[in-house]
């Protein structure tokens, strides 16, 4: 590779990085959701309208259809004995212990569907691979980012855990990437 092609390269990582610490972890509240008062429509109801609802003001009008999002989740755990009824296996509830010692819960995801994977997550999620929301419950939407192919999501989804969990080093950041 060329010393210009490299520093093309290069500007194009950092572009994005820039990119995806402006429009997503900049746009981050850093208020848990038990200290707002902000009103939690994912706690109380998550009817397909509600979800709708909740990501509407998270459209930007563009033709970006593959998103990366943020949630926060209940920093309370369902019981183990529930988890394991909605098909979580005992040795993904082993992975999660101790998270209770963190400020907040965060989760990174990649999607292109954003309405059908809030879905899953809240409505049947051991049944559509969101073990971890099975076990901590999302209560609220924080940010959505949106890219023109899934393969740029997936590197943001990354990209996006790690400027979280430096942004917020008491806050546990999951991500399944």
């Amino acid at each position: 590779m060329s010393s210009i092609e490299a520093t093309i390269t290069k500007g194009t990582q950092e572009y994005f990085l820039d990119q995806v610490r402006e429009e997503i972890v900049d746009e981050v509240p850093s208020d848990p959701y038990w200290g707002t008062d902000q009103f939690l429509p994912l706690k109380h109801d998550t009817s397909i309208s509600t979800l709708v609802m909740t990501s509407l003001p998270f459209a930007d009008g563009s033709f970006r259809t593959d998103a990366v999002y943020v949630l926060e989740c209940s920093s309370t755990p369902t019981s183990p004995g529930t988890a394991l009824l909605q098909g979580v296996s005992s040795n993904s509830l082993a992975e999660y212990t101790g998270i209770d010692e963190y400020r907040r819960v965060l989760y990174v995801g990649v999607t292109s569907n954003l309405v059908r994977r809030l879905d899953e997550h809240l409505n049947s999620p051991a049944d559509d691979g969101a073990y971890f929301t099975a076990v901590y419950p999302p209560v609220r939407l924080l940010q959505v980012g949106w890219f023109r192919t899934y393969r740029r999501a997936e590197r943001a989804e990354k990209i996006t855990a790690d400027l979280l969990q430096e942004k917020f080093p008491n806050d546990f950041v999951a991500y399944p990437g």
